[in-house]
């Protein structure tokens, strides 16, 4: 290719790539996953797939390898060979037989964007390690529609380096929206199989408005009752882990290290933990749903990750709290009260501190007016008052927020139910 054949073909890239990005400011990004059927596929594509996610590894740890003594900016996808270390410590040559340029693209930017995202945690005083060798990859980026993979119909697609058709699940959920823009995707590997997850975009004039079922809720969040509303609503979100996880994981502390039967064990008990994260996240977005369904939220930055630590560090791992806190905390219609806000020791009749309030108090008792309200609700009707006044709002009543820096927001402790695994639950609705 000449020079003025490349400077006119970069040029078309850079404006295709300034037309797109001015698209995108004005659409809403949606992400659907479809399931691959795995008993469609034939021999050739299921050793097919498997290899690509083989070869992807390969060529991660291969490069981790030559970061040691180079720059990573020198490095070559183009290269047809990795290094790989074998259980006895030697490395041997491996063909790259599978994997195709634009996927060994991915895997390298992959790489830069972690290194990046360290050096920024470096600098911000966080401390860091560095990037570890891998044993499974996980996921494989399709970065072009229409060229590393395609949709051919509402239950066939297309990927780069696999043969044939491929037979998929879930396409119906979007295929027949006209004003859908499909964009790129993930190859997931995952204990249940095998998924693509599509990147699609909307313009923000073509989404469907809902209509609010009420104009603000206040939320708070405690180890009791995972989720309390300050309409009066209680969730006990939690997913403990199955009798059959349990009894998985004492097989395999009796099974022998590097056989069969223990790696087969392991996938089983990959296979369980799925299910489980697939139940919280069910129940997550049912929560979260309800939630957005109001005009206005408001919500405390609680230290979930803190909670881990003290005396119920279980009764939070099983919980969905930090998954709601995720979906919530960085939405445009969701107002934060910081960490320290008093929540449960103001009074929001008289505007006193009470100071005097302790975890095994699960009634709110103010002792200068005698106002009476549950413990979480209390804490979640706050929320709202708390955040109008310092927004400068002017709530009913004659409160007053009083300063007190010193007290942390405490860890609802006491009285621990956990609900048992299941659907979504509401306790109670007042």
């Amino acid at each position: 290719m000449t020079d003025d054949k490349r400077l006119a073909k970069n040029n078309k890239i850079r404006e295709k790539g300034k037309e797109t990005r001015l698209r995108r400011a004005s659409q809403t990004c949606f992400v659907y996953t479809v399931k691959i059927d795995e008993s469609s596929l034939s021999k050739k594509q299921k050793e097919q797939l498997k290899m690509l996610f083989v070869e992807a590894k390969w060529l991660y740890n291969h490069i981790l390898n030559y970061l040691e003594n180079n720059d990573i900016r020198s490095f070559d996808t183009k290269i047809k060979t990795v290094s790989v270390k074998t259980k006895d410590g030697i490395f041997i040559d491996k063909e790259l037989k599978y994997i195709g340029a634009q996927m060994k693209q991915a895997v390298l930017t992959g790489i830069l964007n972690n290194i990046k995202a360290l050096s920024a945690l470096k600098k911000n005083g966080r401390k860091v390690g560095k990037l570890k060798y891998l044993s499974e990859y996980k996921s494989i980026d399709l970065q072009q529609y229409g060229n590393t993979y395609k949709i051919l119909s509402d239950s066939r697609i297309k990927i780069l380096r696999v043969s044939g058709k491929i037979r998929v699940n879930g396409l119906k959920q979007f295929i027949n929206d006209p004003d859908i823009e499909i964009a790129n995707a993930k190859l997931l590997n995952t204990p249940r199989g095998y998924y693509v997850a599509i990147t699609c975009f909307k313009s923000k004039d073509k989404i469907d408005k809902k209509e609010y079922i009420g104009n603000e809720i206040g939320i708070d969040m405690g180890v009791k009752d995972s989720i309390t509303l300050s309409n009066g609503l209680k969730f006990k979100a939690y997913v403990e882990e199955t009798e059959r996880l349990k009894k998985l994981q004492r097989k395999l502390s009796r099974q022998v290290k590097g056989s069969n039967n223990r790696r087969k064990t392991v996938k089983l008990i990959g296979r369980e933990y799925q299910k489980i994260t697939n139940h919280k996240n069910d129940q997550a977005n049912k929560i979260v749903s309800y939630i957005l369904s109001f005009e206005h939220i408001y919500m405390q930055d609680e230290m979930i990750s803190n909670w881990h630590k003290g005396l119920f560090g279980r009764q939070v791992q099983h919980s969905v709290l930090g998954r709601v806190k995720a979906k919530l905390i960085n939405h445009p219609r969701v107002e934060v009260l910081d960490r320290s806000a008093p929540t449960t020791k103001y009074c929001p009749n008289c505007g006193n501190i009470n100071n005097n309030i302790t975890l095994a108090d699960r009634i709110y008792i103010c002792p200068i007016c005698g106002y009476q309200e549950d413990r979480d609700i209390h804490s979640a009707k706050n929320m709202i008052i708390m955040i109008k006044i310092i927004n400068g709002g002017v709530p009913r009543g004659p409160r007053k927020l009083k300063a007190d820096t010193s007290f942390k927001t405490p860890v609802e402790t006491v009285n621990l139910t956990v609900a048992e695994a299941g659907r979504l639950q509401p306790l109670s609705c007042g």
